[in-house]
């Protein structure tokens, strides 16, 4: 009788396991759902017709999980068959903790880069480009110290390269030609 309910207990404990890492972590759910607000599909794109939030957000088209976080998102990648997506960062971006790889290219993304971008702290690559983003490039981009690559070319940024970004010490490559920028270019 009793290695019955062992047995038993091992299932049922398997089952919780598996179901743990099965299921995202709402902090990145809700983050995600907020990121969707924001977004939309360019005329001929269904590149956000998966993002059905009944179902597991990691098998939406452009997210990649690993375990529980979200790791890697590659939002409107023509490679998808997307013409890209229009509307706003959302600020929430900057909850998804554990996110190493942040891309949005192409399309009409347009407003400002949100500063909670720079709360990402695992972000190796960012590739923001060829869409409609405006203002300065924001100083705190160099708190990323783990950010090798960054992407910001064919947009409208203003303003100067921030100092911040040439310490960034992982940094190889820096993308940010045609767009608006004036000033030197801070030592890498």
């Amino acid at each position: 009788m009793h290695v019955v309910s062992y047995a038993l207990f091992l299932v049922a404990l398997f089952q919780c396991r598996f179901l743990a890492f099965a299921i995202l972590d709402p902090i990145d759910f809700l983050a995600l759902q907020s990121i969707r607000k924001s977004l939309h599909d360019l005329p001929g794109s269904n590149f956000l017709a998966s993002w059905d939030f009944t179902s597991d957000p990691c098998n939406f088209a452009g997210v990649y999980c690993a375990s529980d976080k979200v790791v890697a998102l590659n939002l409107g990648d023509p490679r998808a068959g997307s013409p890209g997506l229009t509307g706003r960062i959302d600020s929430a971006i900057g909850k998804l903790s554990a996110l190493a790889e942040l891309s949005i290219v192409p399309g009409r993304i347009y407003g400002s880069l949100p500063e909670s971008i720079s709360q990402l702290k695992g972000l190796r690559f960012l590739a923001i480009s060829r869409n409609f983003i405006s203002g300065n490039i924001p100083v705190t981009l160099g708190r990323l110290r783990r950010l090798k690559t960054l992407d910001l070319s064919y947009n409208q940024l203003t303003g100067g390269i921030p100092r911040s970004i040439g310490t960034l010490p992982e940094l190889t490559n820096v993308i940010l030609c045609h767009n608006h920028l004036s000033g030197s270019v801070p030592p890498f």
